[in-house]
């Protein structure tokens, strides 16, 4: 597993970042997320931030090229095996990622984590984040302290988490990363499983497909 080369592809709310985080850490692999590094980048006030604040701020599209710009460079410093989470977005973003040198990119697999709209939109009316640790829930994981059981920071609701932000992230994931998928299924490179159950379920899953397509 330290050279896998992974892409996490799915709808908001599927569990990416979570699944993400945890395969990283048990295998020693580079993990690193578009969306956290946007607002990172966001809330450092960056001339990157500044133009993609333009675009989050109304839960709109944020342009390939700055999407590009700061996963081509991380990607450019790792030296082992890493995952991609919530990149590519789009099939320019894919094919861009195609053609990212061969070192980069062999063993690349795209691995698609399904969840059904309707139980999406219930994970997010319930969904908290820490603005520390990045650790992610629901309400019911913080009912008797109300703080992030990681590291014991304050949680956060996401705005896009709020339903028409919510409905606006799946209208935009619809039209543009279904043919992402369609992309890498084509090229039989895509592992797909399903997002419903526990997290230690899905994360099952995740290394059961990964290790029976090894």
């Amino acid at each position: 597993m330290e050279e896998t080369r992974l892409v996490l592809l799915g709808p908001p709310a599927c569990g990416k970042g979570t699944q993400g985080r945890r395969l990283a850490k048990e295998y020693g692999l580079g993990y690193f997320s578009t969306g956290k590094q946007l607002r990172r980048e966001v809330e450092a006030g960056t001339a990157l931030g500044q133009e993609a604040d333009k675009y989050l701020s109304r839960t709109e599209y944020v342009p390939d090229q700055l999407v590009l710009a700061i996963v081509s460079d991380w990607v450019s410093k790792q030296g082992g095996g890493w995952i991609l989470d919530g990149f590519p977005r789009t099939v320019m973003q894919a094919e861009e990622l195609d053609r990212f040198p061969s070192e980069s990119i062999r063993s690349l697999r795209a691995l698609l984590i399904d969840v059904d709209r309707e139980v999406l939109a219930q994970r997010v009316s319930q969904r908290c984040e820490c603005g520390y640790c990045s650790w992610t829930g629901t309400s019911d994981d913080v009912k008797e302290t109300a703080s992030c059981p990681s590291c014991g920071g304050a949680l956060i609701r996401r705005r896009d988490d709020e339903p028409e932000a919510f409905r606006k992230r799946m209208d935009i994931y619809e039209e543009l990363t279904l043919p992402v998928i369609e992309h890498y299924s084509s090229s039989g490179g895509l592992l797909r499983i399903s997002g419903i159950g526990t997290q230690g379920e899905v994360s099952k899953r995740v290394k059961d497909a990964l290790q029976s397509h090894g």
